[in-house]
């Protein structure tokens, strides 16, 4: 009615200031490695396995790594619910998001990962041309001993529970805390450094070491992606293709 004044919409409530950092990277990574110890050897101590066994047994190794991503995840949804926008998607871009035919689009990325995983390989035979022979990770050859269901179990646990959790942690969390300390060039850098170097950390063998290279190409290359898309489905999805080439080649050799 005319002489009434005009009414306007309600401003939009301002989004909460983000609070976390890298140091609630760190403590969300070592509360993932308390909980893989723990789970590991809450199992141990139900079957029975001796100390001197825990390390190769395929058991233990699946409840750790479960327990690890639980420790993660959860810790990660505390720091946003804490200090951030309040959801894992929100804050570190945790989202089932792919444009276009979204089968088609997520088929393509788990096909880029077999792809760099692929390329790889040749500069793994250098090392062979160098050592004869090249030691597989710890975690590869405890997959190598598995059998029946523990084995599927396995592959389901490589493909799909390990790249959430370690995508979630790096390429979620540290990355985009880096970028708001540095270029968004640096920041891909660093965190493809950090997340090749906790792998051997965690197990020091021959075999994790060898597998750094890899895991910095991987890291370089989820990084960027995680940044031009804006979250994290498509670099999950080529990190579980390039974790399926070896559980496909150790199903195959069986």
């Amino acid at each position: 009615m005319a002489g009434e004044p005009a009414a306007f919409p309600p401003p939009a409530p301002a989004r909460p200031r983000i609070r976390w950092g890298l140091p609630d990277v760190a403590i969300a990574w070592v509360v993932g490695i308390v909980a893989a110890v723990v789970t590991g050897s809450i199992v141990a101590a139900a079957a029975g396995i001796d100390s001197d066994r825990v390390s190769d047994d395929v058991g233990v190794l699946l409840a750790s790594v479960i327990g690890q991503a639980i420790g993660v995840v959860g810790t990660l949804a505390l720091v946003a619910g804490r200090k951030g926008r309040g959801s894992l998607a929100a804050d570190f871009g945790l989202v089932a998001r792919m444009p276009g035919d979204r089968w088609t689009t997520a088929t393509l990325w788990l096909l880029a990962g077999v792809a760099l995983q692929l390329a790889i390989l040749p500069f793994l035979q250098l090392v062979v041309n160098v050592h004869g022979k090249v030691e597989t990770q710890e975690v590869v050859e405890q997959f190598e001993q598995a059998r029946g269901a523990t084995l599927v179990l396995f592959a389901v646990l490589v493909v799909t529970v390990a790249p959430v959790a370690e995508e979630l942690l790096f390429r979620g969390a540290l990355l985009r805390a880096l970028q708001r300390r540095m270029t968004p060039a640096w920041a891909v850098f660093v965190s493809a450094v950090a997340f090749a170097a906790v792998h051997p950390l965690s197990s020091p063998t021959i075999g994790s070491i060898i597998a750094v290279p890899g895991l910095f190409a991987l890291g370089l290359v989820s990084a960027a992606v995680a940044i031009r898309t804006g979250n994290l489905s498509a670099s999950i999805l080529m990190h579980a293709g390039f974790n399926l080439l070896t559980a496909v080649s150790v199903l195959a050799a069986r």
